[in-house]
């Protein structure tokens, strides 16, 4: 599939290897081939994120009820993120079904790091400890999944970095399924259209994990 001339435009600034630039290619070609204009309305940007971004940092308090940094935890491998939370009944089984089809292909995945998955609570009233790690077990999460929640003056700062929007968010009952992927470096590098393929996530993360 051909790279539209502004994004390769937009990507000359990193003078990437041919490999590099290849892999980069053909995760910007993924998400814009599968995206449709109403989608761009709705978000800040699909696709490849250029340049790459750093979140700020923020403290988690993930499913075992520790603590711990976004980017320690992002820093840990390449990572798929989404945010759901665990009242929600309609699109966050969806999307926890996603991310159960995702790790079931995580071993066939060629990557130089660590593959993981991260779930994001955005209801800390609710996505307390125990409820994130019955959320994890209905979908049979394993080791490399995992599930965490920021603090309440935290959640709509992350939201908005996440989605690259201007626009006001909405209530979390309308919260994105897009999926966000990170490279070893905590560096967001791609986003997702809502519930993407799972083949679509399978082959950024591995583009990511090759770059």
């Amino acid at each position: 599939m051909k790279v539209p001339d502004c994004v390769k435009s937009r990507m000359r600034p990193f003078a990437p290897s041919p490999t590099r630039r290849t892999l980069l290619r053909d995760m910007a070609a993924l998400a814009l081939g599968a995206v449709s204009p109403l989608s761009f309305a709705q978000h800040g940007g699909l696709g490849l994120v250029t340049p790459p971004i750093r979140l700020d940092d923020i403290w988690l308090v993930d499913q075992t009820g520790r603590k711990r940094l976004l980017n320690d935890s992002l820093r840990q491998g390449i990572t798929a993120l989404q945010t759901v939370y665990t009242g929600c009944g309609t699109v966050c089984p969806l999307q926890g079904a996603l991310f159960s089809a995702v790790q079931e292909r995580i071993p066939g995945i060629r990557s130089g790091h660590p593959v993981q998955l991260l779930s994001v609570g955005i209801d800390p009233l609710s996505d307390s400890p125990s409820a994130l790690r019955a959320w994890l077990a209905r979908f049979h999460a394993g080791p490399a999944w995992n599930a965490a929640t920021p603090a309440l003056a935290d959640v709509d700062r992350m939201r908005v970095a996440l989605s690259g929007s201007t626009l006001p968010l909405g209530d979390i009952a309308d919260h994105s399924t897009q999926i966000y992927c990170f490279d070893a470096n905590a560096m967001l590098r791609w986003r997702s259209a809502d519930l993407p393929r799972v083949d679509d996530v399978c082959d950024v993360l591995g583009a990511l994990g090759r770059a």
